[in-house]
């Protein structure tokens, strides 16, 4: 079972780190090596593990999955997840780049102008609405414009914009 699993974390692209509860880097595999460097049996307190210091949220901090979607890491953005037992934390970075450029290449076929387009690219990213109103220099009224014109245009379609999060659909 190891060699499917690592062959197919391996294939995915997914780093994978363990390390012990005091957060000593016990294994790393190659993708992790990169983005961390060498870090067996060095404590680990940067990247996920910043993520796992600052969540407030779990009830138990030493058992349970943890997921962080879009989270901004070695200069990219991965959705990171964390198995934790009494004995170890098993951390895994799947990277988004690809993902997200995929998505926005086909968003970018339905039609949207270049703006929309734009709002588009900061949305699958999980950038917030004031961040984009920022980023764009625009008003919220001029998002919440852009944001219904792109519902719309799917609606149309008879598509669901499936690159906005469920809680932002439900805003609409």
């Amino acid at each position: 079972m190891s060699d499917i699993l690592e062959a197919s974390l391996e294939q995915s692209n997914v780093a994978v780190c363990v390390k012990d509860r005091n957060k000593c880097v016990l294994s790393q595999n190659d993708y992790c090596r990169e983005l961390c460097g060498e870090r067996v049996g060095e404590t680990c307190e940067t990247g996920c593990m910043e993520l796992y210091a600052s969540d407030r949220t779990q009830q138990w901090k030493d058992w349970g999955s943890r997921v962080y979607k879009n989270s901004f890491l070695h200069g990219d953005f991965f959705d990171v997840t964390l198995l934790c037992t009494t004995e170890s934390i098993i951390t895994f970075l799947q990277p988004l780049k690809e993902r997200y450029d995929m998505a926005l290449a086909y968003y970018k076929e339905r039609g949207l102008t270049k703006r929309e387009t734009e709002v588009v690219s900061l949305t699958i990213r999980g950038v917030s609405n004031p961040e984009i109103c920022k980023t764009l220099s625009i008003s919220r009224a001029t998002l919440r414009t852009h944001l219904n014109n792109i519902y719309h245009k799917f609606r149309d379609l008879g598509e669901t914009p499936e690159f906005m999060p469920a809680n932002r659909i439900a805003q609409s």
